[in-house]
């Protein structure tokens, strides 16, 4: 039987780097359905009070993935099999505006682990906390995701 290691807790995992890149955003819309066209227009961004095409919520966190694999890092390091993960939810915490050409530094770290019994077994519920900074230092996201490993 697998278990998250509970002496990770508070671990801080490795730091990663990621370029925002324009055509990925329009990607994201594309695939999202999002017609909004400040994420694709940037002169309409602009006369709508942003400095170039913003990113989309949620964006980050699958450019994120897409870039670095850091979850799958996450889940490896923490002893969890990936057959074993279910995604439980996820939070956002805006604290800026994302851009492309933005260089994001990604700092996660393991924020909790509680093991639960349910009527269908035993769970570990994992919080891993990132927080998402800005090139210049400035800090524009923290995400917290919660991933449910069945035991």
């Amino acid at each position: 039987m697998t278990m998250a290691n509970l002496s990770k807790v508070g671990l801080q995992l490795p730091t990663y780097t990621f370029e925002v890149e324009r055509v990925k955003i329009k990607e994201f819309v594309q695939a999202i359905g999002d017609d909004n066209p400040i994420y694709q227009d940037k002169g309409i961004a602009i006369t709508e009070g942003y400095r170039d095409t913003p990113c989309p919520p949620t964006f980050v966190t699958s450019a994120f993935q897409e870039f670095t694999g850091a979850y799958f890092k996450a889940f490896e390091e923490l002893g969890i099999p990936l057959s074993k993960v279910l995604h439980g939810e996820e939070e956002y915490e805006y604290l800026g505006e994302i851009y492309p050409g933005d260089m994001l530094l990604c700092k996660m770290k393991v924020e909790s682990i509680v093991q639960k019994e349910t009527k269908s077994g035993k769970i570990d519920l994992v919080t891993l906390q990132t927080l998402f900074t800005t090139q210049t230092g400035q800090e524009v996201l923290r995400a917290k995701s919660l991933i449910i490993e069945r035991r």
